[in-house]
């Protein structure tokens, strides 16, 4: 018995994949060319969709730089513009926080305030002494902290 969509599988199982790189990019993007629509194509286009990025574009000294997201300390807003910290330095980001957000992998990255998301991998640990408010130690040595809305949300992750 042949079954529909086994069949749309194994026709397209072999896709040519093409990479362009273009030094003036500021956004990824894909691109799905195809005769015809079919199940595994919608399906490979959703889990595309759904996949976190792990690279940002971050710019220092005018020069576009690529970010690994496990480089990333934390991502912040200041002054009307957003920053990205890592161990090389500080890289303005011409994103709103809400759009990194959606880019980064839940999973590794949580927001601690209006104005600020950590990577949970950077952390040294919480320090929920403070009253009604959480200290965020980095391994850099640096220090945020988790404004009252975002604390239950951030003792959910903790299992507090």
């Amino acid at each position: 018995m042949d079954l529909p969509y086994y069949n749309d599988f194994r026709k397209e199982r072999f896709m040519k994949v093409q990479i362009q790189i273009e030094k003036d990019c500021t956004e990824t993007q894909v691109i799905i060319i195809t005769k015809a629509l079919s199940a595994s194509i919608q399906e490979l286009a959703s889990r595309i969709e759904k996949e976190p990025l792990s690279v940002l574009t971050g710019i220092q000294d005018e020069k576009h730089v690529l970010i690994k997201s496990e480089e990333i300390f934390r991502i912040y807003a200041d002054h009307g513009k957003v920053w990205i910290q890592t161990k090389k330095g500080l890289f303005q980001i011409r994103k709103t926080l809400y759009q990194i957000e959606e880019l980064l992998d839940k999973k590794q990255f949580v927001r601690i305030s209006h104005s600020e998301i950590i990577s949970l991998s950077k952390i040294v640990n919480f320090d929920l002494s403070f009253s009604g408010t959480i200290c965020v130690n980095c391994i850099d040595g640096s220090k945020s902290y988790v404004s009252r809305r975002y604390v239950p949300k951030i003792k959910k992750i903790l299992g507090v």
